[in-house]
């Protein structure tokens, strides 16, 4: 499972409270992240898991859940 190098991410790039970054926490609602930091949290995941993350599933990520599994199925 990804979620700790997902949460790392999150907190480098959003400046995000460690302790609101739970595997079942919302992007929005909970970590306040809009739309600009869900693209520059994408360009940070594509480069800590060497991925690319395309438009359809970046659409999908509504928690933290989604992105670590998407994470995973890409490996």
């Amino acid at each position: 499972m990804s979620f700790e190098k997902v949460k790392n991410t999150i907190m480098e790039t959003i400046n995000c409270d460690e302790d609101k970054i739970t595997i079942d926490a919302r992007l929005k609602e909970d970590l306040g992240i809009d739309s600009l930091d869900a693209m520059e949290l994408s360009m940070a995941l594509e480069e800590a898991f060497g991925i690319t993350i395309d438009e359809e599933a970046l659409k999908d990520f509504d928690t933290v859940q989604k992105i670590v599994s998407y994470i995973d199925e890409q490996a």
